[in-house]
């Protein structure tokens, strides 16, 4: 974590804390006389009224109303999350319920997504997502062509994470079951382990060399393999539990509650804001205005890294109001991008 501000003393960071817990527990502001009854300090009523008026002209509270307590503002809940709150672990108990439920996951890697969506959706009473890999980041462990009918072909393409990825091809010309399957050989031998990408790239170059054309198989195979990988992939986001916010008392405004959900639809955005995570080291935590998106503004962000060995892959994690429970999140999100690391790390193995 990162250290306090100088100009908060012991005594600022201990006030500070105590309001945000309570507020984060209460969803009321937060007086003086609650802090001084509830926590015990060998402080006046008065002295911690002084105290919260420094750290509300410091920028770390606010006072919502005129006769009402204070309430954390962004910053507030910033310096809270980097240097003043006591994380609390997982339970052993705890991280066997979660464990527990993935050891059910079978399939495809999309069901391992979902269900770690889901797990962070019900444990945190928010927001669950995940961003799936991105298929061109992906390296390619094996094409298959199927036919369907005589003008169409499924393709199959299975990444060394674990993903299956499947897409439907026109064809210009009848292609039996048997040249298809020579094709997806030719193709395997030039781009296993390659990303998408890269593969995109290769079969440009190939195509191009003329040495390439004298082959009327492989000529086939690399324009069976351009129309496969033509399209570039935006990374699948899965959501689930967006209805959990409805029920916080800040979000009480329809108006701004549409502006959210609507938020919620837009994969694009959503993708934009994963990826800013995405790009961080580590666990990320967004608070409130520093989202990019305006609608969001009144929500956080606890986001981590997964990886399948040390290939990172996407990021997943938390959403919810900026009053979200960081100090539980925190743990629950980082719990859980470990264990989906874990088990993608397992597939590609």
């Amino acid at each position: 974590m990162r250290g306090a501000p100088a100009e908060l003393t012991e005594r600022h960071r201990d006030v500070l804390r105590v309001i945000i817990q309570d507020y984060i527990a209460s969803a009321e502001p937060v007086g003086s006389r609650s802090v001084a009854r509830k926590y015990g300090f060998r402080l006046s009523p008065a002295t911690i009224r002084n105290v919260m008026a420094d750290l509300a002209e410091f920028g770390y509270l606010a006072q919502p109303h005129t006769s009402a307590g204070r309430i954390p503002t962004d910053r507030g809940y910033r310096i809270y999350v980097d240097s003043l709150m006591d994380q609390c672990p997982l339970t052993r108990a705890q991280e066997g319920m979660i464990e527990k439920r993935f050891c059910h996951v079978q399939g495809e890697v999309g069901d391992l997504m979902r269900e770690a969506t889901k797990l962070l959706s019900g444990l945190s009473r928010s927001v669950g997502v995940v961003l799936a890999p991105r298929v061109d980041q992906l390296a390619i462990r094996r094409i298959e062509f199927v036919q369907q009918s005589a003008e169409r072909i499924l393709v199959i393409l299975v990444t060394t994470s674990g993903q299956v990825h499947h897409k439907m091809v026109a064809l210009d010309e009848v292609i039996p079951q048997e040249a298809l399957n020579k094709m997806a050989r030719l193709l395997n031998a030039m781009v296993e382990g390659m990303s998408l990408s890269r593969v995109r790239q290769l079969l440009v170059k190939k195509m191009a060399e003329e040495k390439a054309m004298y082959d009327e198989l492989l000529r086939q195979a690399l324009t069976l393999g351009q129309k496969s990988f033509a399209e570039e992939t935006e990374g699948e986001v899965y959501i689930d539990g967006t209805t959990n916010i409805m029920h916080e008392p800040e979000f009480a405004d329809v108006e701004k509650m549409r502006a959210i959900f609507v938020a919620f639809e837009e994969t694009s955005k959503l993708v934009r804001i994963l990826d800013q995570c995405l790009g961080q080291q580590g666990l990320t935590i967004i608070i409130g205005s520093e989202n990019v998106l305006r609608e969001w503004q009144r929500l956080s962000l606890v986001m981590a890294p997964y990886y399948s060995g040390e290939q990172l892959l996407g990021t997943l994690g938390v959403i919810g109001p900026t009053r979200m429970d960081y100090d539980k999140i925190v743990p629950l999100v980082d719990f859980t991008a470990r264990l989906v690391s874990r088990s993608l790390t397992e597939v590609a193995s």
